[in-house]
């Protein structure tokens, strides 16, 4: 068998208990931040349950914890240091046929976790649920790049306060679930890819310090939905059919399928809106309307 390029430079501590009410145990994650260490990678793939990522101590790479069903849930977790760069990976997974079993012969009797990452160093994310409730708040992190994917769950992605540092990726595939994005703006990104397959999506462009974007959505048979701050110019180029649905209220149309607003030739900062749109719909509602 090859050997990991990653050479474990800490064990994890991993500490289990079992609660001895309803069969369930805990898995504790408690690992500090070497000095020398400059970044943190973040790979995270959590089949089904509920999950919870903030904020933690800048002294601490990670500490959290898993709460599961030993008799179905497996999960496993590695923190590894190569060099200037960190590593952390969380796996959970089904110790029966899929996850179909496991939570057909459980009921509700699902995984939650929370976990608790460190302000100091940036972080490059790889985060992805698949049935489920995950909730993410970026807040007052360093998310240098972000990749997120939403199955058949629902996931709520939320920048409360400005990133730490400039996001130079923000990639975002939800299949068959309910996404919500909320304070885009003040993720620091350039440009945000969002891919909807036939589930929905809510992305809100609010922030601190609103700043010129480029924001590439692909949609199938789903809906999004885009809520953007009257300080926003924007203009949209949409691919679409006869199927299609691209409402564009506060807009006018340049040509088929390109709109701007009124107001395009003002020196606000500007969003521009590449769209393919199958047999799904695109929204866009202008926050001030909605308050």
């Amino acid at each position: 068998m090859r050997n990991s390029p990653w050479p474990t430079a800490a064990l994890c501590l991993l500490t289990t208990f079992a609660w001895a009410r309803d069969n369930r145990t805990i898995l504790t994650i408690d690992e500090s931040l070497a000095e020398n260490v400059e970044v943190l990678e973040i790979v995270i793939e959590f089949g089904f349950g509920e999950i919870r990522v903030e904020r933690g101590n800048p002294a601490k790479a990670v500490t959290g914890y898993v709460q599961y069903n030993e008799e179905t849930i497996r999960p496993r977790t590695t923190y590894e240091v190569r060099g200037s760069t960190a590593r952390f990976r969380l796996v959970t997974e089904s110790r029966r046929r899929g996850w179909g079993h496991a939570f057909r012969d459980n009921g509700m009797d699902s995984p939650e976790s929370e976990l608790y990452f460190t302000t100091r160093v940036p972080l490059k994310i790889d985060f992805s649920c698949g049935f489920g409730e995950a909730s993410l708040d970026l807040g007052e992190l360093q998310v240098k790049e972000l990749s997120l994917d939403n199955g058949l769950g629902e996931t709520t992605l939320d920048f409360s306060t400005l990133n730490r540092t400039r996001l130079r990726r923000l990639s975002v595939d939800n299949g068959l679930g309910e996404l919500t994005a909320r304070h885009l703006s003040n993720a620091r990104a350039t440009r945000l890819s969002f891919d909807t397959g036939l589930g929905s999506a809510d992305l809100d462009f609010s922030g601190e310090e609103l700043r010129d974007m480029r924001i590439d959505i692909n949609v199938g048979l789903g809906s999004v939905t885009l809520r953007i701050p009257r300080g926003y110019r924007v203009e949209l180029e949409a691919e679409e059919s006869f199927l299609s649905s691209v409402n564009t209220r506060g807009m006018i149309q340049l040509d088929r399928g390109r709109y701007r607003t009124q107001d395009f030739d003002s020196d606000r900062p500007t969003l521009r809106i590449n769209a393919s749109v199958g047999l799904g719909s695109i929204d866009v509602r202008w926050i001030d309307d909605d308050e």
